[in-house]
């Protein structure tokens, strides 16, 4: 099964998809991010929580033009910002939804046709739901607070030494918990075809484990890299381009696993 998704990968040139999706991502990340943070601003978090999810992952040049873009629009503007941002998000954020639906749907060999009403609703209710999602991530840091106070009330886990070791555990494992969610909610929805949870759930596995891995591998090796040398002041967004395009390529690898693991199941 791994040799059927690494050879349609190539054979069927996903990494060119891989690169559309990259780009998408790219146009709609600004705008998707100042409509996350407005609704923060409606809830009871710092607006700085969700670009702190972000820090880990993102590689350093990258996430600090991605901090003074967000925070340059959105302390220098007011008023008007929530609405035109959000417009913005929904276009930019909906054609990215787009573009990875054809993908996985091509990885199911099952390209549906739909009418454009439908598929533009479709695309916007998919889009709204996810803005509702990413900021429910930010009481992550709350529920480990919470589960942090409650532990430490027993003196004998502050005394055990170990405690120190499993505690960034517990909270590697809360994140990643959410992750997996959303990416079992995410290979459930995007496919026009029907997909069900038990055939989503190699995907949601793979892009919740590897895009970890494959974010802090490639964050570490940035970090080791002075690409401001080639690029100049342009190594930020390049950065931010390759960790896109290693995004997309996790994100469509995990739909092959899910492609031929539901062929694999009905086929039995």
């Amino acid at each position: 099964m791994i040799m059927m998704i690494v050879k349609r990968f190539f054979k069927e040139r996903f990494f060119d998809q891989a690169a559309q999706n990259a780009y998408y991502l790219l146009l709609s990340i600004l705008p998707f991010l100042l409509v996350v943070l407005s609704i923060v601003q409606f809830l009871p978090l710092e607006e700085a929580s969700i670009l702190a999810l972000l820090r880990p992952f993102v590689p350093d040049e990258s996430f600090q033009l991605i901090e003074q873009s967000v925070q340059s629009v959105l302390y220098k503007s007011h008023g008007k910002l929530l609405a035109l941002s959000m417009l913005a998000a929904l276009w930019t954020t909906s054609v990215a939804v787009q573009s990875f639906a054809r993908s996985l749907d091509m990885a199911n060999r099952k390209l549906h046709q739909q009418p454009l009403w439908i598929s533009i609703i479709r695309n916007l209710g998919v889009t709204i739901l996810f803005m509702l999602i990413v900021p429910m991530s930010l009481f992550l840091p709350l529920i480990e607070k919470h589960i942090h106070t409650v532990i430490a009330y027993y003196d004998v886990l502050d005394a055990w030494e170990g405690w120190l070791y499993i505690w960034p555990n517990i909270k590697w494992g809360l994140g990643t918990c959410f992750l997996f969610l959303f990416f079992l909610l995410f290979y459930q929805l995007m496919p026009t075809g029907k997909m069900k949870w038990k055939e989503a759930l190699p995907g949601a596995l793979l892009s919740a484990f590897g895009w970890q891995f494959v974010s802090l591998l490639f964050g570490e090796y940035v970090s080791r890299v002075d690409y401001s040398r080639l690029y100049g002041q342009l190594a930020g967004i390049i950065m931010l381009v390759l960790w896109f395009y290693l995004t997309a390529v996790i994100i469509i690898l995990s739909g092959l696993l899910n492609a031929e693991w539901k062929k694999w199941r009905r086929s039995k």
